[in-house]
């Protein structure tokens, strides 16, 4: 079954130069417990991609053409207020850095507690500490109790982004965007936090589009590849398959 289809989806930037085209005729599907990992160079198009769907665009960007559809819904035109229910709760977005995701001046614990209190409001203060740390424990941070009273510049990068991603967990998501979520980190913890998307997945069940220009990443945790060159998709498939074609051009050219 399909958690998210997007249908010929094409969006621009329109800047006093002129209209920028950032996707173009975009289409693809994710299905549910799926890792899909949207591959290609930077500035190919794939976070656009990504915050288009999310309705996370500036103002000098639009949806010219196309469909998306979150859990069969179609969600192309919804309003803003319509779109702010289906983020945490649908969708969730984990972003590239964590410590400019994180505010410094809260401690960590605190703001868990504070998403876990705007997606489940009906908790008690008590239910909310507690649910904060079983996010905690889920996305591997130890000594729950300890880290939460730490502020983010007294964590390392590899326990900032676990702690974004446990925000972006505290309603229980079923689609997680993770844009290019392991880039800023050494290359050992950012193995570690692509394990933990695949303990996640397992755990949860949900599904993952993971943003990322490293050919590593995508070979490592994803089912299928999605690959994005100048705004467009060149091809979309099982990750085997995506590895042989680009190999087989290399080889070609």
């Amino acid at each position: 079954m399909d958690v998210l289809k997007v249908e010929n989806l094409s969006v621009s930037f329109y800047r006093p130069e002129g209209e920028i085209e950032a996707v173009k005729n975009v289409s693809f599907s994710l299905r549910e417990g799926e890792i899909l990992a949207v591959m290609g160079e930077t500035g190919c198009g794939k976070s656009v991609l990504c915050k288009s769907i999310l309705k996370l665009l500036p103002d000098i960007a639009r949806i010219k053409t196309g469909h998306i559809y979150a859990g069969g819904e179609e969600i192309t035109d919804y309003s803003e207020e319509q779109m702010r229910k289906l983020r945490g709760s649908f969708f969730s977005m984990v972003f590239q850095n964590p410590m400019t995701a994180l505010n410094p001046c809260m401690s960590v614990g605190a703001q868990i507690v504070e998403a876990v209190r705007l997606h489940q409001p009906g908790l008690s203060r008590r239910e909310r500490r507690q649910r904060a740390a079983e996010l905690m424990h889920l996305v591997g941070l130890d000594h729950p109790g300890e880290r939460a009273r730490q502020y983010p510049f007294q964590i390392s990068g590899g326990m900032a982004q676990r702690c974004v991603i446990a925000i972006a967990l505290a309603a229980q998501p079923s689609v997680l965007f993770a844009d290019e979520a392991t880039t800023a980190l050494d290359v050992t913890v950012q193995a570690q936090i692509l394990d933990l998307f695949l303990e996640l997945r397992k755990k949860t069940g949900m599904s993952i589009v993971l943003v990322t220009h490293n050919p590593g990443v995508a070979a490592r945790t994803a089912d299928r590849v999605a690959l994005m060159k100048d705004g467009e998709l060149t091809g979309v498939g099982d990750v085997e398959e995506i590895f042989e074609e680009i190999i087989h051009r290399q080889n070609v050219i």
